[in-house]
């Protein structure tokens, strides 16, 4: 394992608790297997294509690890209703998913949200930088791809770990909000973890009081990372 010396980034408005500052310490990944990274998982950092990251904020601890334990996983009624309006879809994993089609989606995807929900308004140019730098990794990715007949509707980029999966970025077709795809790729995930005897599906941070975080919840049971490193049973509230 290859790892630059930590740099850390200046306390500012926090992007998921308005009213918190955040801060972070960052590593970039020179060299790195998919074993040593599952380690850094369990510390509490993400990955973003070659740069780690953990939030080390000075006032604020309200983004929490979160585990789905996959082998003891029960859909809920609507995830099961996601599951069977999504049976027509076909997936292909890879390890690329750069391509035209993959380049379209995103934009589209983006330029959805930037309507429905204030993102900002993607560039040509930031978001080919986004997509190119989720391939750039010490070890391969997996791309799993969501077809309905042939086309394109949902891409999702996954980090494959000792011990489960790690889902990095996410985006889907905007005209097919009926199918809930956000939904029916983590499920995908906790399923084929299940299938590979694997007992974990990691979805990033949780923020308790986040509106953009809390599909983290419906997905029982899971586990929260705790500040001593320890995981334990998530509940909705850990005040």
């Amino acid at each position: 394992m290859k790892l630059s010396k930590s740099l850390f980034s200046e306390p500012e408005q926090c992007g998921y608790l308005p009213d918190q500052q955040w801060r972070f310490e960052y590593k970039k990944a020179i060299e790195m297997t998919s074993e040593e990274y599952t380690a850094f998982i369990h510390d509490g950092w993400r990955k973003f294509g070659r740069m780690l990251f953990r939030p080390i904020c000075n006032s604020c601890s309200a983004c929490q690890p979160i585990r789905v334990r996959c082998a003891e996983f029960n859909p809920d009624r609507s995830q099961k209703r996601t599951l069977k309006a999504n049976e027509d879809l076909q997936i292909n994993v890879s390890h690329s998913g750069m391509d035209k089609s993959v380049y379209d989606l995103y934009m589209s995807h983006h330029e959805a949200r930037a309507q429905d929900v204030g993102w900002r308004k993607p560039t040509v140019f930031g978001s080919l930088s986004h997509l190119s730098s989720m391939e750039d990794n010490p070890f391969a990715i997996q791309v799993w791809k969501h077809k309905l007949n042939d086309r394109l509707v949902g891409v999702c980029f996954v980090e494959p770990l000792s011990d489960g999966y790690s889902a990095i970025y996410s985006f889907y077709d905007p005209d097919e909000k009926k199918r809930s795809l956000g939904t029916w790729m983590i499920l995908n995930l906790i399923e084929k973890a299940r299938l590979e005897n694997l007992p974990y599906v990691y979805l990033g941070y949780y923020v308790e009081g986040c509106r953009s975080m809390s599909y983290k919840s419906t997905y029982s049971p899971s586990e929260i990372r705790n500040e001593d490193g320890s995981w334990s049973k998530f509940k909705v509230s850990q005040k």
